[in-house]
């Protein structure tokens, strides 16, 4: 079986499910399907150690959780009975079953517990099946040198994949494929010589704070294997990983495949051999269970969920967010309904200080990031928090169709908190969206791969700083901007008609409260002035007298003359500019306007080339300015960033202004010529089908 595809695996382990299918619920699949692999990858792993462990166990010299046992096994992990898969027996299989997982140490056990799968087990065994099933996983072989751990990755999220079609269930996490996984790792250790070059013994931490299945931290594992073994180094930098997840099912996956590996690898050391990698990835919600609040790390890679609601963990969000930048998400906070950059900003929170050698991370986002939010929001605001602490070093447009489970476009973010001096306050953005290579076979809705030829030129771009046809390099203001409010003055002359008295009375609350000898007092004033064209400043005065002659209640005298001229006003550019009764222009509501002016520039040099030329009498509203804003009613600042300054500050990225490439239309004689060729056709076609 060692030759088979991942996607093989999961078609046959499924099969099992389509056995139990009459007595399980798809719903609980994962209590059975998932634990089973787990349970026959364990068990693969320790059999050449088997029978050392259960001997000395049977001795009952040492405690069944005595480390020394990982001595014998070889692993970090290991199982004191004498059971396997297939020797469970046809009677009582669940209770054998049972002392099976009780038999497994700590750790091990605790992951095989978080699937719940005793009671489905005890359903399969009351209808004699459960025996059958064990028998079925015992044929499977799922040892390290037949399947690899990648290989056993996309077996665990494809199973997943296939359990959450089967209950319908919308997916919010998409699994990130090998080839992006190993570009996004080469984009992080990219330029690290310390990592990638000692031979020391330096060991440097990696955190995924969506780790899943831990795919992405395997793949970095295997990848720095791949480089320090080319260089046969004796004591290569070591990683030590970290990683919380959420779902139960899969951190005991992810959990499961880490206890697999170990630091040294192939380098026969025993003590290394018995390490525990497994036991940074912690069990939680990241955005508000940290369980690593207060660490920071060298390396982080991480794939967030796109689109992930974040309702649920509100509550906790917003009370670390009231803590401002004393806690993670001090620059704002996004929409209920897309999580992603609170994902952004636990990764800044958790990145090693340039003082402890900095911190660098690799993070696939979809395209939401970039550009939402508008100035002043909380989206806008987290990006100018990242380019205010210069902690953008490039972002990669990646090709679409790459992902198993979606087509949209995605990107990879790196982060840097120690970029060199000549990349300090810029932005790589690299378009790799061509850089793709059609699969013969689309898997899910993934149809093409980055290939290693095409992966190894981002890279380089990266690395070399190439500023050419699909890569620039530019400061990071050129992402910001000033969203200034412009006003242009009302022009308008008020024509009186006793035809919009309706509209008048009806138009708000106080006017529709009026007595019935305001409304006397109002018509005749309507009356003895219809026809006549006033000025804003006429009806002005004219309100004064006409306020003191309707009696209570009544609307106060601005919102009476405003009545009036929006009832009564129609528009006129050449009218006179409206003065208040304090000789304050009035500005045109209709009028009122926004100017994105980028920073850098003097917003009257913007206003004298961009506005004026087009609207002479348009003015800059300098009441609109970045300030923060302080909400007493959730403890929160909206703009905490804000200078006082006119225009509030805005931030986007647009790859299309760097990379849009026109293309010219085509000639519509031709496309006519096409439509009358496709009409005679079908024309010709009818008239055959009618025949």
């Amino acid at each position: 079986m060692a030759d088979k595809t991942a996607f093989d695996y999961v078609n046959e382990i499924w099969g099992i499910a389509n056995y139990v299918r009459d007595v399980i619920r798809p719903a609980d699949y994962n209590k059975l399907i998932l634990p089973f692999a787990v349970l026959r990858r364990f068990e693969c792993a320790l059999e050449p150690t088997r029978s050392v462990v259960s001997r000395q166990a049977a001795k009952g010299v040492w405690d069944d959780d005595d480390p020394k046992y990982c001595a014998l096994s070889g692993h970090c992990f290991y199982n004191v009975t004498s059971f396997t898969l297939s020797n469970l027996g046809a009677t009582k299989t669940c209770d054998a079953l049972m002392a099976y997982v009780n038999g497994f140490s700590a750790n091990a056990r605790e992951v095989l517990q978080r699937f719940e799968m005793r009671q489905t087990c005890e359903k399969l065994d009351e209808k004699g099946m459960l025996y059958e099933v064990c028998t079925r996983f015992a044929g499977f072989d799922l040892g390290s040198e037949a399947v690899s751990d990648r290989m056993m990755t996309d077996i665990y999220e494809h199973l997943i994949q296939r359990y959450g079609e089967e209950i319908s269930q919308d997916a919010e996490d998409f699994m990130t494929p090998k080839d992006v996984a190993r570009l996004a790792t080469a984009l992080l250790f990219a330029n690290e010589d310390t990592l990638l070059n000692a031979d020391n013994g330096d060991i440097r931490t990696l955190y995924d704070g969506s780790c899943g299945t831990c795919g992405f931290i395997c793949d970095a594992l295997d990848q720095l294997d791949e480089w320090h073994d080319k260089r046969h180094f004796s004591s290569p930098t070591k990683i030590v990983p970290y990683g919380q997840e959420l779902e139960d099912a899969t951190w005991a996956m992810g959990k499961a495949a880490l206890m697999l590996r170990n630091i040294a690898g192939g380098s026969g050391d025993v003590l290394d051999q018995m390490s525990d990698l497994s036991a940074g990835i912690m069990l939680g919600d990241t955005l508000d269970d940290d369980r690593f609040e207060g660490r920071t790390f060298n390396y982080q890679l991480t794939n967030p969920p796109y689109g992930k609601e974040w309702r649920k963990e509100q509550d906790g969000v917003v009370e670390e967010a009231q803590r401002g930048f004393g806690g993670r998400f001090g620059a704002g906070l996004p929409s209920i309904d897309d999580g992603s950059m609170l994902f952004m900003q636990n990764v800044a929170a958790k990145m090693a200080p340039p003082e402890e050698g900095g911190g660098k991370a690799a993070i696939v986002l979809s395209g939401s990031p970039l550009f939402n939010g508008d100035a002043g929001s909380g989206p806008s605001g987290i990006r100018r928090w990242l380019f205010s602490e210069d902690l953008v070093d490039c972002i990669v447009k990646l090709p679409t169709d790459i992902f198993y489970r979606t087509g949209i476009a995605t990107y990879v973010w790196v982060l840097n908190n120690h970029k060199p001096e000549n990349r300090k306050g810029y932005v790589q953005l690299i378009d790799a969206s061509e850089e793709r290579t059609a699969l013969r076979k689309s898997q899910g809705n993934k149809r093409y791969e980055i290939g290693e030829e095409q992966a190894a030129w981002i890279v380089r771009t990266y690395v070399d700083g190439h500023d050419h046809g699909k890569s620039v390099i530019v400061p990071v203001e050129d992402f910001m901007y000033r969203k200034v409010t412009t006003q242009r003055p009302l022009r308008v002359v008020i024509e009186p008609s006793v035809d919009g008295l309706d509209a008048l009375f009806t138009l708000s609350k106080p006017m529709e409260k009026l007595s019935d000898a305001s409304r006397a007092a109002i018509r005749s004033w309507v009356e003895k002035n219809e026809g006549a064209s006033l000025t804003y400043n006429e009806v002005l005065a004219a309100t004064e007298k006409l306020h003191k002659a309707i009696e209570k209640p009544k609307p106060q005298k601005a919102a009476l003359a405003d009545a009036l001229v929006k009832v009564f006003g129609r528009r006129d550019p050449s009218a006179t500019p409206a003065i208040d009764a304090k000789g304050n222009p009035v500005f045109d509501p209709e009028l009122k306007d926004t100017e994105n002016v980028p920073i850098g520039m003097e917003i009257d040099d913007y206003m004298a080339t961009e506005v004026l030329p087009y609207a002479p009498d348009a003015v800059v509203d300098g009441s609109v300015r970045d300030e923060p804003k302080f909400d007493n009613k959730t403890g929160l600042t909206a703009n905490p960033l804000g200078d006082g300054e006119i225009g509030v500050v805005g931030t986007s990225i647009s790859f299309n202004r760097y990379f849009y490439e026109y293309e010219r239309p085509r000639d519509p004689q031709i496309i006519a010529k096409e439509i009358l060729e496709l009409e005679d056709g079908l024309g010709s076609l009818m008239r055959g089908f009618l025949a």
